[in-house]
């Protein structure tokens, strides 16, 4: 029984696919001693196959995984197991907190403040910010956060978050 399933499995083993790991967008191409006579994939939204001659130009478009075929023109074949790594991508930067006026460094914003009588800055220096008639003018400095309180000649208060991005 032993000798059957080594006959089963062996050929199997054999006829592993070799390894070819690759980035999202990366191009590789693959030299042989043979012209390529015709190759498949088993996922062609993943990887875009050019062969010229004994060239083969592999492109990876996307993440994930498939198997690449490739048969020469004397019958042989070789096959590959392809794995895409996707690209790293910088998420996506928050949404403002309801309140909360974003800008970036080096921007000045104007803000209209009615009544204006006292207006007080947050002393962490990431903003510079000046009264300006019946307006605020705010300009960020370096990436950070801050505050701006705003007093009106009743004495009311209304607080602005700012968040300075780079």
């Amino acid at each position: 029984m032993r000798p059957l399933a080594l006959a089963l499995i062996l050929p199997a083993a054999l006829a592993a696919a070799t390894p070819l790991p690759l980035a999202e967008r990366q191009v590789i191409a693959l030299e042989f001693a043979r012209p390529v006579a015709r190759v498949a994939t088993t996922d062609p939204d993943l990887l875009l196959l050019e062969p010229v001659g004994a060239r083969l130009k592999v492109t990876a478009l996307r993440a994930g995984r498939a198997q690449v075929d490739v048969t020469f023109d004397d019958g042989a074949s070789a096959a590959y197991d392809v794995v895409v790594e996707g690209l790293r991508r910088p998420a996506a930067p928050a949404p403002p907190a309801p309140g909360e006026l974003v800008l970036a460094v080096g921007e000045t914003r104007r803000l209209d403040a009615p009544g204006l009588a006292r207006l007080l800055v947050e002393d962490g220096g990431a903003v510079r910010a000046r009264a300006d008639g019946a307006a605020v003018v705010v300009t960020a400095l370096v990436a950070g956060r801050s505050s701006l309180v705003l007093v009106d000649g009743a004495g009311r208060r209304t607080v602005i978050a700012l968040r300075i991005t780079p």
